[in-house]
């Protein structure tokens, strides 16, 4: 009987069971995506550094190294499995050209290697290792969609030229957060085009099992071999190509919570105004000894019912929208491998809408408790237009906050104020320098020059701090004149002195330390005292600043940071300063270039929060003043037997949501600029950056404020049309359609 109850609801009562199962759908759509794009996202990245082997350790040296040492050294560690010395050569970006495209501007090193011969395997789009052929290159496939190449293209490096035969994916630096790229020729290519740029070494070793990547560097220090370059372990790597995809997939759970909390917010005043509807019936059960249990086991299995095809709408449209989402992934990381783990992830998401929906429509139904079978008998009408104005102010407020914070996210990610976050000052042009020699031309170059208006070379070292368990932390301290490009420090303030250290919030975080504690790293004669704390995003989050460093170490790298006059041109400029060893580009585009991936990943979740939070509010609106008419049918009969035309009583109610509707969007922005804001700290926070906020577009703001009202209003204006099917009769013949 309560089965065939369920069903006889969803007939009397189309339109509002439409209602349930399209926010089901809505609900179980993103945040299936998310499942599915999470299980695509670490399945690729995993099997891709498998099938390439990648290193359990990388240690980068600028210069060559005698391969007999290493041998040595590996031959006496037992921590070792595996070992191999790949070149690589730094190439002068302003002397190479992708098809028609300068790399003058470009952020990353980018080097020609030779296939490794034992692991770190370069990979074709197919995950074969290429047969490269002399005059042949392949390409990081990060490039392929950055400068839109393609097979047969040219590659000019000074005046030669290779043919760009494929792609590569290089998991160890597939990301553009990792500052070098490597490109695949022939060893007759590579022994060819020696002086076209700077030998760099790639020190890379296979752990034993059980072995420790922290203890063996201390191991590989100990032994005074080259060093002279970033130490990374797996790890890193892993964290690093997740980074670029995974803070995109998290923007997307959290819209999908936003599209839920409208889905259950909207499914409650649904189902209140079916409670409402169908007072007369469930008070006549009541009172003919129907349980109040069994009342409610109509209405559970009612919505059990609709959950059913709720769920599977929503599973096939997460596998139809989740090809453009993929297309970006599966290109740089490959297609994961089949796996259990994706549908699992799907039916889980899938059951965690479905279980929170009848919870929330379990919770609602105590208001069917409390009423006595006499009350629900004399049917008053106690939920009426005020329930679907605040609902119309609610839905606007939360599509407004799901629009904007992926706009925010993303417009703020991508503005040059964000270099702050990066633990970078806020400077105009940004210098990358290959050596020390090069610093010293820089140098005196920029003292001369009378179109600079402020400068700095900042040259970083490779440090090392030994943590309270016996394990080391790799820790790159930049030094040089801070004080020119300040980065805004979360506690305390930059070093003054020559014995102060700023720390970066992660590296803090892991030392457990304060402004006003000691620090000594190992390379170092005295302690240095914590100055202050600042946000960091590059190198893992853990860096530090200092004025100067007592170290005979070769310097990792060294940067320059330049802000021109008012009057001078900075395109002729950086064309005139780039040269052998000195790559210029603009910190917009630094920015750029450094979060492509996670920029693009980013402005397609705001596309798709933006066209998902027009439709709901459209469909809701839609929805929601249908089903109030269908509620107030006795009253607008009454009205029109009173002389009101349809016309009238339109315009009465379009009138009465045109407040709710701008009252809700305000609501939105407001919700976007605290909670939005609060939350999207709080994962930076996670990754070093601390001090975050949102850069607003105004413009781009003011558009979704008027396109989310407009789409309210307009879903109202459309609705308003069933009001033209009531008519006098019903009220006089006491007659009230449902």
């Amino acid at each position: 009987m309560i089965s065939r109850l369920a069903f006889s609801g969803i007939r009397r009562q189309p339109l509002a069971s439409l209602a349930s199962v399209f926010f089901i759908a809505a609900s179980t759509t993103l945040l299936a995506l998310t499942a599915l794009l999470s299980c695509q996202l670490y399945g690729s990245i995993d099997s891709l550094m498998d099938q390439a082997q990648v290193p359990d350790i990388l240690q980068m040296h600028a210069g060559s190294v005698d391969e007999q040492d290493i041998k040595d050294f590996a031959d006496r560690c037992p921590q070792i499995a595996g070992w191999q010395i790949s070149s690589f050569l730094n190439l002068n970006n302003p002397a190479v050209r992708l098809k028609d495209q300068s790399l003058a501007g470009s952020t990353q090193d980018n080097g020609l290697v030779i296939q490794p011969e034992h692991f770190d395997f370069l990979l074709d789009l197919s995950g074969s290792k290429p047969e490269v052929q002399p005059g042949e290159v392949y390409v990081p496939v990060a490039y392929r969609g950055l400068y839109d190449l393609k097979a047969g293209d040219i590659m000019t490096i000074g005046s030669d030229s290779l043919i760009i035969a494929g792609f590569i994916r290089d998991a160890q630096m597939n990301a553009m957060m990792c500052s070098s790229k490597r490109f695949l020729v022939h060893p007759q290519t590579l022994e060819r085009l020696q002086d076209a740029g700077v030998q760099e070494t790639l020190i890379e070793f296979m752990l034993a099992d059980g072995a420790s990547p922290s203890q063996f560097r201390r191991t590989y220090e100990d032994a005074g071999l080259p060093a002279s370059g970033p130490f990374i372990d797996r790890s890193l790597i892993r964290m690093m190509n997740v980074l670029s995809d995974g803070t995109v997939i998290f923007l997307l759970f959290l819209v999908s919570l936003a599209v839920l909390a409208i889905s259950l917010l909207c499914i409650r005043y649904i189902l209140f105004l079916q409670l409402e509807q169908d007072r007369q019936q469930t008070g006549m059960m009541k009172a003919l000894g129907i349980s109040r249990k069994a009342v409610r086991q109509v209405y559970l299995v009612h919505y059990a019912l609709l959950t059913v095809p709720g769920i599977l709408a929503g599973l096939l449209a997460a596998l139809i929208l989740q090809r453009p989402l993929l297309k970006q992934l599966r290109e740089l990381y490959g297609t994961a491998p089949d796996s259990s783990a994706v549908p699992l992830a799907c039916l889980l998401a899938a059951s965690v809408i479905a279980l929170i929906v009848l919870i929330s429509v379990r919770l609602s139904l105590h208001s069917l408790d409390r009423q006595s079978p006499l009350d629900a008998l004399r049917n008053p009408q106690t939920f009426g237009r005020s329930g679907t104005r605040f609902m119309s102010a609610a839905v606007c407020a939360g599509c407004t906050l799901l629009v904007l914070v992926p706009l925010f996210l993303s417009h703020t990610l991508s503005s040059p104020g964000f270099v702050t976050s990066m633990g970078i000052g806020d400077a105009q042009l940004r210098l990358d320098l290959a050596s020390a020699q090069t610093a010293g031309f820089v140098t005196e170059r920029l003292e001369k020059d009378e179109q600079v208006k402020k400068w700095s070379l900042l040259t970083t070292y490779g440090q090392t701090v030994r943590l309270t368990d016996g394990t080391t932390l790799s820790l790159p301290v930049e030094t040089g004149d801070l004080e020119a490009f300040p980065v805004t420090c979360d506690k305390g303030r930059l070093p003054e002195k020559e014995n102060e250290l700023a720390l970066s919030v992660l590296a803090a975080r892991e030392l457990n330390l304060e402004p006003g504690d000691t620090l000594q790293l190992e390379d170092q004669p005295e302690p240095f005292v914590i100055s202050g704390l600042y946000s960091d995003i590059t190198n893992g989050g853990k860096t530090a600043k200092a004025l100067h460093l007592e170290t005979e170490q070769d310097h990792v790298w060294t940067v320059g940071y330049v802000s021109l006059k008012y009057s001078a041109d900075p395109q002729s400029w950086m064309e005139s300063m780039s040269g052998a060893g000195i790559s210029v580009t603009s910190i917009r585009e630094y920015v750029r270039q450094t979060y492509a991936q996670t920029l693009h990943q980013l402005d397609l979740a705001a596309q798709l929060a933006g066209f998902t939070g027009l439709f709901i509010t459209a469909v809701v609106m839609f929805l929601a003043i249908r089903l109030s008419i269908q509620q107030n049918r006795a009253t607008l009969s009454l009205k029109k037997a009173l002389g009101f035309t349809t016309g009238q009583l339109k315009r009465e109610w379009f009138l009465r949501h045109i407040p709710w509707c701008l009252s809700g969007a305000a609501a939105g922005l407001l919700l976007a600029l605290g909670p939005g804001q609060w939350l999207c700290r709080l994962v930076l926070e996670q990754l070093g950056a601390t001090g975050f906020g949102f850069d607003i577009p105004c413009p781009a703001t003011l558009a979704v404020l008027v396109l989310i009202c407009a789409a309210a209003l307009a879903a109202t204006w459309c609705s308003l049309s069933a009001i033209r099917s009531v008519t006098p009769c019903e009220f006089l013949r006491g007659k009230e359609i449902s």
